[in-house]
């Protein structure tokens, strides 16, 4: 694990708390690399153009990767794209702008009542398939009131994906999302905390006190609590098919805890620092890919603009057994070439990266960095 000191700060609270750091903005930050952050450099491969890759997905035919580009938590627009492995071009596949040409004639998934948005500013997104075959993407909307759009993945006889909007589910309280996972009946979403009160929030998140939970949705029960889900910060969180065993990453506690939704028990919790997202490896059964890193206050002013700068963050991506809950590390980086690490994708030897801050996807070999 990264073994760094560090001062926390919640990265999908960035925007809420950015004020904090202008006493910083005149400190001397952590050193820069001098090199072309979009040249391949010390084995590593950046992929420049995007905006704030916060979340990775595999396409079903392993083709490609599907990229949530965060909107700074609903400042601004965000969009869906692919990256092609084959080019690694970049394709948009839905932005709000699209709505209209996309547009589901009625709401087939989701809440019946839910209308397309106007808006869009993506963050955590989940793909999985419903038990009818159909590839479901889900995504945290923060653009309007919370909400989750529900898209349909499909591809055309050239092997061309895109995706069309086929419903969505709006909060039904003061909840800030963070991400989302796919369970039969409908998903479970990491609520971080209430928008009323962000001060308060921020004073529990220093003082480790509990601000928000898993909800679990479905059609026909609602929003409901998972139990035990409490914690500070609930960032990252998937689950089995059957949404029996959900990982819940409790970002503000340095933990992941997992839960038994059926049985109402804690299974376990495993000390993982600053977990973000995670995501299950479908090229391993039973595995887990989590992304975990790490800040310091010194450089948390090149984080939080979600322009191009490298956010100077140490990170590490670990392999997480789903039924022994045993750990391998398999990228570790002082975040001076790329940093702040929030989702990782395994594709043959090589791991794709993205960071809620900066304009890259980053490739690494399995390994880098790593001490044996």
């Amino acid at each position: 694990m990264i073994d760094m000191i560090k001062i926390k700060a919640p990265i999908a609270l960035s925007i809420l708390i950015a004020g904090s750091w202008i006493g910083l903005s005149g400190c001397q930050s952590d050193s820069v690399l001098d090199v072309d952050l979009c040249q391949p450099y010390d084995g590593l491969t950046p992929l420049c153009g995007y905006q704030s890759p916060e979340d990775l997905a595999l396409l079903p035919d392993s083709s490609g990767l599907l990229v949530s580009e965060f909107g700074q938590m609903g400042e601004t627009q965000g969009q869906l794209s692919i990256l092609s492995i084959a080019d690694h071009s970049r394709t948009v596949i839905y932005e709000a702008n699209m709505h209209r040409q996309t547009r589901s004639a009625v709401a087939i998934w989701g809440d019946p009542n839910c209308s397309e948005p106007e808006s869009f500013s993506p963050h955590g997104f989940d793909l999985a398939q419903r038990p009818s075959g159909r590839w479901q993407l889900l995504v945290v909307n923060h653009a309007e009131r919370e909400r989750i759009e529900f898209f349909e993945l499909s591809n055309n006889e050239a092997s061309e994906w895109s995706v069309v909007w086929r419903g969505c589910v709006q909060s039904s309280d003061d909840s800030i999302y963070n991400d989302v996972a796919a369970v039969d009946d409908g998903f479970v979403v990491s609520r971080m905390m209430s928008n009323q009160n962000t001060g308060l929030a921020m004073l529990n998140y220093f003082l480790g006190r509990d601000t928000g939970h898993i909800w679990r949705w479905s059609l026909a029960d609602g929003f409901q609590a998972v139990a035990h889900s409490e914690g500070v910060m609930p960032n990252g969180v998937v689950a089995s098919q059957n949404g029996e065993q959900v990982f819940i990453n409790l970002y503000g506690e340095d933990k992941v805890r997992v839960v038994d939704a059926n049985r109402q028990t804690i299974l376990t919790e495993l000390d993982i620092r600053s977990a973000d997202n995670t995501n299950w490896d479908i090229t391993q059964a039973n595995k887990l890919l989590v992304a975990s890193h790490d800040f310091n206050f010194l450089s948390m002013s090149e984080c939080m603009s979600g322009g191009d700068n490298n956010c100077v963050s140490p990170f590490e991506i670990i392999e997480l057994d789903s039924i022994d809950y045993s750990q391998r590390s398999l990228v570790v980086s002082d975040g001076l070439f790329f940093g702040a690490a929030t989702a990782a994708v395994r594709l043959g030897d090589h791991i794709y990266i993205g960071s809620f801050s900066g304009n890259r996807i980053l490739i690494a070999p399995v390994g880098y960095g790593v001490v044996q």
